[in-house]
């Protein structure tokens, strides 16, 4: 027969062998995630701003046009049509999955080589093609296609442009530097992505961990209560048995207490699973709404989420989340504000959407606004939900001195 030591040294042996295997799951999970994922669009979240406030640099494409002779009226025409084609196709590329791509790039150079030929500013837009270029592709597939291009160009140079030097090194130089944006680009993001999926394979195993400490804790107090009530219940159905009923009463009145305790017991280990951290919640709903285009400014004042009890703070952490995800689902507008301020007898948190609401009388409370309303009255706190002239939420705590204030951590 083996030793309690022998028993608990194994157990704590494959302990670590399943945190180890945890650890290589999420770390697995992790490696397939980044190498099956995609490039975030150009036309996506933050750089979908950039990547349109861009387009004013390539109305240098009319220069060379403005600073010739007069032109025909047809030339304008033709070069207005060819830019504002250019353009159109310049959107709907930077929309476009990397699959599809191709084709869009193809058709863009040959309009800007088409352009060209009356116009030595079709080399400006040439560079918007090797931007994208560099983003999407690798550095080594990229200088391939910016090598093709640029033999493209030079053949035509050559051939067809009569030695027209200025578009050739205009297009040599601004495709090199704009490919050099998209490359740094790519890097920046393919950077922020990495640390994504770290940040998820760490909650990840934070998860794990605290579920089988919750486990552990559930098991140590409610292992050794259940085996005592399993056999006063077996001891009370024997007394029975022998007619002892007195004996079998007070078993049933110990099974009750053991049952009460064990009640108790349970309740205190839940108790102490941890608790949503206001802190994260915000920083992590900010960096969400500002993926997705949204200018989020936050204002905490010291010492607010150190006067919020446990219950107050997981609450208001969840009320900003619902907030948060109304705001990605139907907001009009691209900035957020949320201020949390504090004084000697309340806590405010106001949250603000400065998008404008065309209608408000067609919209109607869901689940999402109700779910915020309960959370309020949990915690005792007076909610003021408005839509005009911004949607609004004001949540007020009134705290109690003796019993809000939370233990140092």
């Amino acid at each position: 027969m083996l030793s309690d030591k022998g028993i608990n040294s194994n157990k704590s042996v494959a302990r670590m062998d399943d945190n180890t295997t945890h650890m290589d799951d999420a770390s697995a999970c992790m490696s397939n995630e980044n190498t099956a994922s995609e490039m975030p669009l150009l036309a996506s979240g933050r750089k979908k701003r950039w990547s349109l406030g861009s387009l004013f640099f390539s109305l240098f494409f009319f220069v060379p046009l403005i600073m010739s002779r007069p032109l025909p009226i047809e030339t304008w025409l033709l070069q207005t049509l060819g830019y504002v084609s250019f353009v159109i196709l310049y959107i709907k590329a930077i929309n476009q999955p990397v699959k599809v791509l191709p084709a869009f790039l193809l058709v863009m150079f040959l309009l800007s080589v088409a352009c060209s030929f009356q116009n030595p500013g079709g080399a400006t837009i040439i560079g918007f093609i090797a931007f994208i270029v560099g983003y999407y592709n690798s550095l080594k597939t990229g200088l391939i296609s910016i090598g093709i291009m640029m033999i493209v160009l030079f053949t035509l140079n050559i051939t067809m442009f009569e030695n027209a030097h200025f578009l050739l090194g205009a297009s040599i130089i601004n495709s090199l530097v704009l490919f050099g944006f998209g490359v740094m680009e790519r890097k920046e993001t393919l950077h922020g992505l990495k640390e994504g999926q770290q940040a998820k394979a760490l909650r990840v195993l934070s998860a794990i961990a605290e579920r089988e400490r919750i486990g552990r804790d559930l098991h140590d107090v409610a292992g050794h209560a259940l085996s005592s009530i399993s056999l006063k219940a077996q001891l009370a159905d024997k007394l029975i048995s022998k007619n002892r009923i007195a004996d079998a009463h007070l078993e049933v009145k110990a099974l009750a207490q053991l049952s009460q305790a064990l009640l108790s017991d349970i309740r205190q280990t839940v108790s102490g699973i941890k608790q949503l951290s206001l802190g994260d919640e915000v920083a992590k709903d900010k960096a969400l709404l500002e993926e997705n285009g949204f200018n989020v400014t936050t204002e905490i004042e010291g010492g607010a989420v150190a006067r919020l009890n446990a219950k107050q703070e997981s609450q208001l952490a969840l009320i900003i989340k619902e907030l948060t995800t109304n705001t990605l689902r139907y907001s009009k507008g691209n900035t957020v504000s949320l201020r949390l301020d504090v004084n000697r007898e309340t806590v405010k948190m106001t949250y603000k959407d400065h998008g404008v609401v065309e209608n408000s009388a067609l919209i109607k409370e869901g689940n999402g606004l109700m779910g915020i309303r309960e959370r309020a009255m949990s915690i005792h706190a007076n909610l003021d939900l408005s839509l005009v002239p911004h949607p609004t939420a004001i949540v007020q705590l009134d705290l109690d001195q003796t019993s809000s204030i939370k233990a140092v951590r």
